[in-house]
């Protein structure tokens, strides 16, 4: 994640997780994102199993987010 080289996005931060369980839980809320109907209690439900999980990913995925929006 410190490669300088790639602009870090959401995506691109998804390819540098190396725990299948994280890498999950962020493909989940990527596909989630991606609904037309999506809801906050579907993305907040997903965000918090995910800082529950790995505080310092949840953190970067919300800056990421935020950033992307």
């Amino acid at each position: 994640m410190n490669d300088t080289s790639e602009t870090v996005t959401f995506d691109t931060y998804i390819r540098t997780v190396e725990k299948q369980e994280i890498k999950g839980i962020l493909l989940k809320l990527k596909n989630e994102m991606r609904k037309p109907d999506i809801t906050w209690e579907a993305v907040k439900t997903i965000l918090a199993s995910l800082e529950q999980k790995d505080p310092q990913c949840a953190k970067e995925i919300v800056l990421l987010l935020i950033k992307e929006s």
